[in-house]
């Protein structure tokens, strides 16, 4: 099975960026538009462990802190979920936010997806600026027993205009936090720089 995005980021440019505490990123920069950024890595758990990670959405908040300031679900269901989510933004910053739907795929061969994307609608939850814009998903892929290659992709749109080295810096941060975030959650030490 294939994501709804699948078919767009087949047509990215993707190139080699850095890698970082066993994360290997890759950005596709759309010119005149906001690039995606694709980290790979290994994680030495299950897919079935890492899975639970990435679903368990009650738990948003404290998994994916500092990142995170907030993660309300507003709606879950078996395979589905819809969260506000709030990012904490520096002063004279102001926090920005987003209505997300999450869906959750058992693919073959014991793979996983999770994608998202954004889903505002009237009268949703609002604190700070509202990134309008979110769009990614996470492949995990079963490489042995206790071992999982997984891919995070996400569009980076932060929600207003910024300096370009703070746009690269938060697009650098970004998929090597969330490693760090699962390896946290699952246990697991972190890799070296």
């Amino acid at each position: 099975m294939i994501s709804a995005l699948t078919p767009l980021l087949l047509l990215l440019a993707w190139q080699p960026w850095f890698s970082s505490r066993g994360v290997d990123v890759e950005i596709a920069r759309v010119e005149g538009g906001t690039p995606w950024i694709r980290g790979t890595g290994e994680v030495p758990a299950s897919a079935e462990k890492v899975a639970a990670v990435v679903t368990d959405f009650d738990d948003y908040r404290e998994i994916f802190s500092p990142a995170l300031k907030k993660a309300r679900v507003l709606s879950a269901a078996a395979d589905s979920a819809l969260l506000h989510l709030v990012w904490p933004y520096p002063f004279p910053l102001r926090n920005r936010d987003a209505i997300v739907e999450y869906r959750m795929e058992r693919l073959a061969e014991g793979e996983f997806l999770l994608s998202w994307k954004n889903d505002q609608k009237s009268g949703d939850p609002h604190e700070g600026v509202r990134i309008a814009r979110v769009s990614g998903e996470t492949r995990i892929v079963p490489l042995a027993a206790e071992s999982s290659r997984v891919t995070y992709m996400y569009l980076g749109d932060l929600g207003g205009k910024f300096p370009r080295s703070a746009e690269e810096k938060a697009w650098r941060a970004e998929p090597v936090e969330y490693f760090r975030a699962l390896r946290r959650r699952l246990k697991i030490p972190d890799p070296p720089k």
